[in-house]
């Protein structure tokens, strides 16, 4: 039996516009989700009933009126390190843990204004790099839903929400996309504005929203995109119409697989399903090429993220660092950490990424998108955090972020979806990326390869049990239901 949560944005603004559903209808049913299970996901942190409902009611309005806008009625979450006025914002550390900002990060105001309806702030790692001792993968929850975006991810993988805003220094949209098998878009950097947003790495750090679809995707972004003046990196871009050519198909589109580092390090099944999407994807008539990558025989990417990331985060915790035991764990680990990077090595290692980039200017001189494996391995234990590639275990620290990272340091656009169940039964993904502020483009593949297979609509076994039930009226809470922090984490690899 189909629930309003089930279905996501694209589905809800159908329904809203033939007046098949309301959007009280549709947050109710996300509500009463949640209220279900999440007590086993853990992805809320922060959860606004009565706001979110009041919100509804407005939306329910401007629907009979005529006067909808982009995303009325949608309900969604935020991840706890984009500011809200008024609503607590914690960055998932006890520093913040009564922090109530007076203004929203510009996001949050795009959002509320093209009629989307808050219902929760969602769990992070502390500011983005410590740990999450909390969110569990909807579909296995002795797994990690990975990090920094867990609550982001685990909300809409186990649909208590169709849409949810997250960040990504380093793979922190795309690496939870690919272990709980949602849609997670890690935009060009700049095409969405940071301000309000508690920083990991000013130079890495990009914010995104994750999704049921790649449609969905391109939905969100046309709201989140463009703009401010506020925000010193924000690129002055004219914002495109994402969904005008989503149909497009990919007929006449080049498409390049590397045939360096990104398949170097990678679970042979995950890495079968990446070739697999991409003959879908060459039998839709894309033409098909393999590339090379010369940079990373000179340079050690996996260095490159850390140190920038390191030293930028020693540098922007400083006022703080006098504090260090009130953080995580974790958090402390890397703070300290921070305090031994060299000048001379974070210069040069801002130095290297241009070679990277000159590989993929080159690349894209001929081609119009790039796909990569999503993620190395499948989500690990919480107990047990370590990469399966194939029949070996690897430290998954060093591995993890192999075909994430690299997007963050050249800054191109990647769209992660899924790509499949493993023997196991859990998610695979793929990376779809392509040119400068050329989203339009990552699209327009991942839908054509969204409208020729099924991965996406694949539901963890916890919500399909839950959609299949018809359930009785629970007693909803009201107010503002505020959880507690925990920065001590099981998920100690982090």
């Amino acid at each position: 039996m189909t629930q309003l949560a089930d279905l996501g944005v694209a589905e809800l603004m159908d329904a809203f516009r033939s007046r098949r559903a309301s959007p009280v209808e549709a947050v109710e049913s996300c509500l009463d989700r949640i209220d279900r299970i999440d007590p086993q996901v853990q992805a809320v942190l922060t959860l606004l009933p009565d706001l979110a409902l009041e919100q509804a009611r407005e939306s329910s309005e401007r629907w009979s009126k005529g006067t909808a806008r982009l995303l009325e009625g949608i309900p969604y979450g935020l991840k706890d390190i984009i500011a809200t006025a008024g609503i607590r914002t914690t960055g998932g550390s006890a520093l913040y843990e009564d922090w109530y900002p007076t203004e929203s990060a510009t996001l949050a105001d795009r959002l509320a204004a093209a009629g989307g309806i808050l219902v929760a702030k969602l769990y992070t790692f502390e500011f983005a790099g410590g740990a999450n001792a909390t969110t569990c993968n909807p579909w296995d929850l002795e797994r990690t839903a990975a990090g920094s975006s867990s609550g982001s991810a685990a909300a809409v993988a186990a649909q208590e929400l169709p849409l949810s805003v997250g960040t990504d220094t380093g793979g922190s949209i795309a690496i939870p996309a690919a272990f709980v098998g949602v849609a997670g878009l890690k935009p060009t950097y700049g095409r969405i504005p940071r301000t309000g947003i508690m920083p990991l790495s000013w130079t890495l750090d990009h914010a995104g929203p994750m999704t049921r679809s790649a449609l969905d995707a391109a939905l969100a972004l046309q709201v989140l995109a463009g703009y401010d003046p506020k925000d010193p990196n924000s690129g002055m871009v004219d914002v495109p119409d994402y969904t005008a050519g989503i149909n497009a198909g990919v007929r006449g589109l080049t498409i390049g697989v590397p045939t360096e580092w990104f398949f170097d390090v990678c679970d042979p099944e995950i890495a079968k399903a990446t070739w697999d999407a991409v003959r879908v994807l060459e039998g839709a008539g894309a033409r098909v090429v393999e590339f090379d990558l010369p940079s990373t025989r000179q340079v050690q990417l996996h260095a490159i993220e850390l140190t920038v990331v390191y030293a930028e985060m020693a540098s922007l915790h400083s006022p703080t660092f006098a504090q260090l035991e009130r953080y995580g764990p974790e958090y402390q680990k890397l703070l300290t950490r921070g305090q031994f990077v060299h000048a001379t090595d974070y210069l040069h290692c801002l130095r290297a990424r241009h070679l990277v980039q000159l590989d993929f200017e080159r690349a894209f001189e001929t081609m119009d998108a790039v796909i990569v494996p999503g993620c190395v391995c499948i989500a690990p234990r919480h107990d047990h955090m370590v990469a399966k590639i194939g029949d070996e275990e690897v430290p998954l620290l060093d591995c993890i972020s192999r075909t994430t990272a690299v997007f963050d340091i050249v800054g191109l656009p990647t769209l992660t979806i899924p790509s499949g169940l493993d023997r196991e039964g859990l998610p695979m993904g793929i990376a779809v990326a392509s040119r400068p502020y050329d989203e339009v483009t990552c699209f327009r593949v991942s839908h054509a390869y969204q409208t020729l297979t099924s991965h996406h609509r694949l539901a963890p076994p916890i919500v399909e049990e839950d959609s299949s039930r018809e359930h009785a009226p629970r007693v909803r809470p009201t107010g503002v239901v505020e959880k507690g922090l925990v920065t001590a984490t099981k998920d100690s690899v982090w």
